[in-house]
Parts: structure tokens; sequence; C-alpha cells
């Protein structure tokens, strides 16, 4: 798969990247009570509190495509993998949420 080389995406086309490759990096940076209300399959989790000891699960070589709920946590989370040279970090524009009501509406929003 190529880079995708935006610092933003919207959920529509990381649909599209999805579909074209399976093993893209989805990172869900939310908390394991709201990853148990909604979740996308085959995404990574690792939560805001550990992103700091776990970041080096991630491949730096690859995009990392940031979701949390709506955007927010997610965009300083892009911020810092980027300070740390995961120069390829992505937000993902909406979140879960964005995800929920416009891609996979059998995910339940909150």
């Amino acid at each position: 798969m190529t880079i995708y080389n935006k610092t933003e995406i919207n959920v529509h086309d990381l649909s599209k990247l999805r579909e074209v490759d399976k093993n893209i990096q989805i990172l869900d940076v939310r908390d394991d009570s709201e990853r148990n209300h909604a979740n996308i399959k085959g995404t990574i989790h690792i939560k805001l509190s550990e992103i700091s000891t776990r970041y080096s699960e991630l491949d730096k070589g690859k995009n990392v495509f940031v979701m949390c709920h709506t955007g927010t946590r997610s965009q300083a989370v892009v911020n810092w993998l980027k300070d740390q040279g995961y120069n390829h970090s992505v937000n993902v524009l909406g979140g879960i949420d964005a995800w929920a009501a416009l891609i996979d509406r059998t995910i339940r929003r909150y």
C-alpha cells in the first residue's frame, strides 16, 4: 500500500482504503468502556493513557490512522506520534461516531 500523505482523513476515504488493504493500521485510543460500546473489528487498541509506553507496537513505516470518539484525542495522539518519528500518522475526522453514522450503522453510537 502506498503512504497516505495528508494529516487528516474522513471516514469515507478511510473505508475505501480499508477495502483495498485489510491490514492498514487503525489505532483506537479510546478507553475500554468506550470500546466496549462500539468498535471496528481489526483495529489496534492502545488507550490514550498507555500510548506513551506502547507506541512501539505500531509499524513506523506504514500509516497509522488514529481514531477516538469524535477526533479530538486522536489529533493530540497524531501530534505526539509525529514527535516520536511516526511521520505517517493521520487523524480520522469525526472518529468512531462518524464511522457509526456514515459507514457502519450496526455500530452503536454513544
